[in-house]
């Protein structure tokens, strides 16, 4: 006969987590994740379509009429045209240089005025008596036909 002495133990409870401590942690990570999405975000894009009808290439910059800070969009061939397709909106009023070889025109505009326009501008035909006036060559390329990007 054996005489094992078997003691009974009380049935064991799982431990649940304090629901106090994790309810804060978990309000905690929401007010983090909510102020970093509202810091992170993206600025508001634009397309701006600009045509340029000139024998000269033009650099095109924008900035909002408030500040001195350009921010460089790209170049339009010669007799082109191209879409800028996510264009930093530069607020309510606009400035736009178009420039090449030293020569720049700027023109003002507000954003309703482009919104009026379809979002399309023209390279002025000022650039163009500028760069004649100081003996600036054409562009090299076609005159005919025009380069579309997107």
């Amino acid at each position: 006969m054996d005489d094992v002495l078997t003691v009974s133990r009380p049935p064991m409870q799982a431990r649940r987590p304090e629901m106090v401590p994790a309810a804060l942690v978990a309000v905690l990570l929401a007010v983090l994740f909510g102020l970093a999405v509202f810091t992170l975000r993206t600025p508001d894009t634009v397309r701006l379509t600009v045509d340029n009808p000139l024998a000269w290439r033009a650099e095109v910059s924008v900035r909002p009429a408030d500040s001195s800070s350009w921010t460089g969009a790209g170049a339009v061939s010669r007799d082109g045209r191209l879409d800028f397709l996510e264009l930093p909106d530069q607020g309510s009023d606009w400035v736009l240089r178009f420039s090449y070889a030293g020569q720049s025109q700027d023109i003002e505009i507000t954003r309703d005025q482009l919104a009026a326009q379809d979002w399309t501008v023209e390279v002025p035909e000022t650039l163009a008596r500028a760069l004649r006036a100081a003996g600036v060559p054409e562009t090299p390329g076609t005159s005919t036909g025009s380069a579309a990007a997107g």
